[in-house]
């Protein structure tokens, strides 16, 4: 036992400190949801003297629809409730970070903190499970209903957990069997349909890459991923009985289901307007959940990337964000890993923010990072090939 202390000391202190973070959290409920953008802001400021790299013409077109969102959209109406459009310029100001900072990773190994994460997170997991079963007394067919995470909700982190996953097996090629029984453990845990459909498309790329031995093992474990998902979360329902579905389904009806309505549209109505008050008190759930409050009918109330720009900023934009993404990251790091990495925030769009969350974006700018150091090590160094 000592010298297993002695081998794994540093993981063990990372995971207490990672499980008392969670019980403070846990307990005290405490508002998290702008923390990653706080360390984003922290880190763009830390790197600020290193950036010289060449601008992107992309950079140009994120400032330009950032700008003009922010000033062209029309006049917010007279409300006691104005809407959080910070969240909604996100995606640009997202696209602009990345078309200036790509090539501006950390002198840390970031491959090691990522394989430790790997590890670290489905422990987390059942800790909170502990602590959910500490404090209501609850019984194993209730755990398997709950949505455990770590910090946030945990369909942002199982989109950074996924990113993760993709950079040590993808990038650093380390395709163990263990890693993806991890991953398939964390989907099972969490319980998230977005969280699956990520998983799903990221199998496609990990069947194609391994052997056949390997290839029988995953899919006997993605078949028990999707059942025991399909069963807690009851995937088996009719679509429309889904709260994603629903909201698109009403932001549709505006339109009157007509492809030619839509486009008329082509820059949505900004990022000021109410979801229209007929199209609210259909969803009132929503609006109470999202805003806490069933009279504010910000656009946030329907819950999905796709379904909230088709909205605000109409389809051709809503189009234009992930093909700006992938144009940025397959600049650095070619096709196919630019379609890997930015799969997880793609399917997590369909459910939550996706392109405008800053877990998210973390796990594409991490898998950049992670490429550069791998793939560059002359040019972007870390701590530990400078000591060697």
């Amino acid at each position: 036992m000592l010298s297993f202390f002695k081998k794994h000391a540093q993981f063990v202190l990372i995971l207490i400190a990672c499980c008392a973070i969670h019980t403070f959290i846990f307990l005290r409920s405490i508002p998290v949801f702008y923390l990653p953008d706080l360390a984003l802001i922290a880190y763009l400021a830390y790197k600020f003297k290193d950036l010289n790299q060449e601008v992107s013409p992309v950079f140009y077109v994120g400032l330009g629809l950032l700008i003009g969102y922010f000033l062209l959209s029309p006049e917010p109406p007279q409300t006691e409730f104005p809407n959080n459009y910070i969240v909604t310029l996100k995606p640009f100001a997202y696209i602009c970070i990345l078309a200036l900072y790509s090539r501006n990773p950390p002198k840390i190994d970031l491959s090691k903190w990522v394989k430790m994460f790997l590890v670290l997170y489905p422990l987390i997991l059942l800790w909170n499970l502990f602590l959910v079963r500490l404090q209501e007394n609850a019984d194993i067919a209730q755990l398997m209903t709950r949505r455990p995470y770590f910090i946030f909700e945990n369909n942002f982190e199982i989109t950074f957990y996924l990113n993760c996953f993709t950079i040590v097996f993808f990038i650093l090629g380390e395709r163990k069997v263990r890693d993806f029984m991890l991953l398939v453990a964390v989907i099972v845990l969490a319980g998230s349909r977005s969280g699956l459909l990520s998983f799903a498309f990221i199998s496609v790329f990990y069947f194609l890459a391994v052997g056949w031995r390997q290839k029988i093992a995953g899919i006997i474990m993605a078949m028990l991923a999707v059942a025991y998902i399909g069963k807690g979360r009851n995937i088996g329902a009719p679509v429309n009985t889904i709260d994603r579905v629903q909201s698109l389904q009403a932001i549709l009806s505006h339109y009157g289901f007509n492809v030619v309505e839509i486009l008329k549209e082509p820059f949505g109505y900004g990022i000021y307007a109410k979801v229209p008050g007929y199209i609210c008190s259909k969803i009132p759930d929503f609006a109470e959940w999202f805003t806490g409050n069933s009279n504010n009918c910000d656009p946030l109330m329907l819950q999905a990337f796709y379904t909230r720009a088709l909205f605000q900023f109409g389809i051709y934009v809503t189009l234009l964000v992930p093909i700006l993404f992938f144009l940025l990251v397959k600049k650095e790091m070619g096709w196919r890993l630019a379609i890997i990495t930015l799969t997880p925030m793609a399917c997590v769009a369909t459910s939550v923010g996706g392109f405008s969350n800053g877990l998210a974006f973390w796990g594409v700018l991490i898998s950049i990072y992670a490429y550069l150091q791998h793939t560059q090590p002359t040019i972007f160094p870390t701590n530990i090939s400078i000591a060697k």
